[in-house]
């Protein structure tokens, strides 16, 4: 597989490295000095790539995708912090007949605490003494509060017990994240957990969507390619 690689990052440069690792081909990179939308080497990046894959900055994801369309080439989202522009990319994504896939969060550890977060709070929902609250910390230079994950986690809960979680964030040391739902009742507490280690988690999720779209067309959630689902 060819990719295209937006953001070269501490994350970026994971997925570059765990893609040469699995013999895919890192044929272009884009960053500050070397925008998407150059038009020297725009035809050069295009025609050699099978996908790409955008681990940049929220302000960048539209025009990203807009330039990933234009030369009729998938893109995998990585980049958090764009939810307001769900809808727009979604309705993009059709009118320009594209391919995309985008999560909040490429570890198959998170979407695994998705599914058990919905599973438990429909158990739950039919129980009044249960309270649910979200716990997230990451490094201290990650921009967006709450994370995208945790905001994954608060709209799960929402829908399946509906009731509105408490978030609580926070931005220190180094670690790459930790997410934790809890759900607490006078007489007893349920923690869920998931913890990444590194970064190689998001880095290997978004190589496996990258290989699933590139041959596809339409938008969809990484959770919908990992366990299906209606759109």
């Amino acid at each position: 597989m060819r990719i295209t690689l937006v953001g070269y990052g501490k994350t970026g440069r994971i997925v570059e490295k765990i893609a040469r690792e699995q013999n895919h081909d890192i044929v272009h990179v884009v960053n500050s000095k070397n925008p998407i939308d150059c038009s020297d080497s725009r035809t050069d990046w295009a025609s050699k790539s099978d996908v790409v894959i955008d681990f940049s900055v929220s302000t960048a994801v539209v025009n990203n995708v807009e330039m990933a369309f234009q030369v009729g080439v998938p893109i995998v989202i990585g980049t958090t912090g764009w939810n307001e522009e769900l809808e727009k990319i979604s309705k993009l994504t059709d009118s320009k007949k594209g391919a995309c896939v985008y999560a909040s969060n490429f570890s198959l550890g998170v979407q695994m605490l998705f599914h058990l977060t919905a599973e438990v709070g429909r158990l739950l929902s039919r129980f009044g003494d249960f309270h649910p609250f979200i716990l997230e910390s990451h490094h201290e230079e990650k921009v967006d509060k709450p994370s995208g994950t945790a905001l994954s986690l608060h709209k799960i809960l929402q829908k399946s017990c509906d009731l509105d979680a408490v978030i609580s964030s926070i931005r220190a040391g180094f670690f790459p994240g930790t997410h934790l739902v809890g759900l607490d009742s006078p007489f007893e507490t349920l923690v869920l957990e998931h913890t990444a280690r590194n970064r190689e988690g998001f880095a290997r999720g978004a190589l496996l969507a990258a290989e699933w779209i590139r041959d596809k067309k339409g938008f969809y959630s990484f959770e919908e390619i990992l366990f299906g689902g209606e759109k």
